[in-house]
């Protein structure tokens, strides 16, 4: 930033401009990143502490330095209206209602962690943008939530997240799931949602994509050109047939991963994608549901 001193009305006053250093090197202690598996792990193990002890158990998500409370990783508990009852990192915030809160994107992460907790997993994956504590500028997090049930019987939702994190299979096997659990439930009707840019569907370069058993591309956020279209003669960069392959792993295993080289979305050179494939089935029609991420 660059100030200047100046006059108004008589009374000094300080003009200024500055730039944002994206680029600029930070100081920032080396912090050794939890993966997703591992995060998955700890929050289960969250929810079965406050199954046992409810409220008694918050004094020890609060030591510093402990499993539950160490470098960017700190728990919060929410009851199932939305209000935060609990948080590690920021008791000031105890007490506020969530349910209605999005980030910069439009994204209401306050209901899809509802959403994730009453699901019939009763767990799931949320991607959202948040800073980070003690920053004011959003950066891409991924919270693991679960449904707890307290001693006194009452519904809550436990939660721990990943900053910055790093594209795993779990977020992808999570965000596939889903979309076969809406499809079996709305049919053609869930499309809408996997389209939806503020929705649960798209996250960073992930989105989800729906084909016909004979290879047509129904649903393909990404790239909704290619709708409608039949793709299974497709090859990719190394001449491998990648929808021909995918569609073989869904509709003869259930479900499976299959590796292939494909277009990053935004850029016209393709990568190393790892997609996840499902099978559903509506009202006796049969979808082939996925989602990748890129090396």
């Amino acid at each position: 930033s660059y100030v200047r001193k100046a006059t108004l009305d008589g009374l000094p006053v300080i003009v200024g401009c500055g730039v944002y250093l994206a680029d600029a090197p930070v100081a920032k202690p080396d912090v050794k990143k939890i993966s997703a598996g591992e995060l998955m792990e700890l929050v289960r193990d969250a929810a079965t502490l406050l199954a046992q002890k409810g409220e008694a158990a918050y004094p020890e998500f609060r030591k510093i330095g402990s499993r539950w409370l160490h470098d960017e990783t700190y728990f919060f508990v929410w009851d199932m209206d939305g209000k935060r009852v609990f948080h590690a990192a920021n008791p000031g915030g105890e007490g506020q209602y969530m349910r209605e809160i999005k980030d910069v994107l439009g994204r209401p992460w306050g209901r899809m962690f509802l959403e994730a907790a009453a699901s019939p997993a009763g767990e799931g994956w949320v991607h959202y943008l948040y800073p980070e504590p003690g920053d004011i500028f959003p950066t891409w997090k991924s919270s693991f939530i679960k449904k707890v049930i307290f001693p006194d019987g009452k519904e809550y939702l436990v939660g721990c997240g990943i900053y910055q994190m790093k594209m795993e299979k779990p977020f992808i096997q999570d965000v596939v799931d889903n979309a076969v659990r809406l499809i079996e439930s709305k049919g053609d009707d869930a499309f809408a949602d996997f389209h939806d840019k503020t929705g649960s569907f798209i996250f960073l370069d992930t989105y989800v994509f729906v084909d016909s058993p004979e290879g047509v591309e129904i649903v393909n956020a990404a790239q909704p050109s290619v709708e409608g279209k039949n793709l299974i003669a497709l090859k990719d960069a190394k001449g491998e047939p990648a929808m021909r392959n995918y569609l073989k792993v869904a509709l003869e295993k259930g479900s499976g991963w299959v590796d292939y080289q494909w277009y990053r979305p935004g850029t016209n050179s393709p990568a190393p994608k790892h997609t996840y494939v499902k099978k559903a089935v509506h009202a006796g029609k049969t979808y082939v549901v996925g989602a990748g991420f890129y090396d």
